[in-house]
């Protein structure tokens, strides 16, 4: 058997998920020795929740956090057989965070609706060598205000990367009457690699990532 941990962290104090000697995995290698697989790799700047590693050793999540560097938590487990494939979710939902400067709600979610759905992503998209299609779905896009915040909730199966940061500097763009609703419907239609720049890393947040797979939860390193 293999086992699901799910893995919270705040991206300010990582160099990304993995490829770095600062990164969530190197510290989570030097406990678990060997790091099978993993949910999502995240940028630097960008925290999570609930990603998850997969790893050969069932160790008790107490034990596990103390050997952890501050910042990264272990806080649930899950048994999983051989040939599971992390990178395969049914659903990964993100959060991203950011200063409401008086941008128009209704405009946000306008944008919001036309950005979300099947399309050629392309234009909101960093290539990275040969990769795939860019063509994928975007199940949902929620856009709400609170006091002085604006939330921007994504549901998918799957993003490319900068993929979310991207898309939230379009939606925030949209609201600050930078980008036209026909702007963005041009650039959904006439895809345009880099056209679209980046929002910051830090307002970036993983939340959850579904496979099915019931998790015994550590309540006290929940908390």
């Amino acid at each position: 058997m293999h086992y699901l941990y799910r893995v919270a962290y705040d991206g300010s104090l990582f160099y990304g998920f993995t490829g770095h000697p600062s990164s969530v995995e190197s510290a989570l290698r030097r406990v678990f020795g060997e790091v099978l697989g993993r949910g999502s790799r995240t940028d630097p700047g960008v925290s999570a929740v609930a990603n998850v590693v997969m790893t050969r050793q069932r160790l008790p999540i107490g034990f596990i956090n103390s050997r952890l560097p501050r910042g990264l938590w272990v806080w649930a487990v899950a048994e999983v057989p051989e040939g599971f494939n992390p990178r395969r979710a049914r659903l990964r939902r993100y959060l991203y965070v950011a200063p409401h400067w008086g941008e128009d709600l209704d405009a946000m979610r306008e944008a919001a609706e036309l950005l979300a759905g099947t399309h050629d992503y392309a234009s909101f998209i960093q290539r990275r060598g040969e990769e795939g299609s860019t063509v994928t779905t975007v199940y949902e896009i929620k856009v709400e205000v609170r006091r002085d915040l604006v939330y921007i909730y994504y549901t998918g199966r799957g993003f490319r990367n900068k993929m979310l940061r991207k898309l939230t500097w379009a939606i925030l763009a949209a609201g600050r009457g930078v980008l036209r609703l026909r702007d963005i419907e041009e650039l959904l239609a006439r895809p345009r690699p880099g056209a679209v720049p980046s929002a910051p890393a830090e307002g970036l947040v993983l939340l959850d990532i579904d496979y099915g797979v019931e998790f015994q939860v550590d309540k006290a390193a929940l908390r």
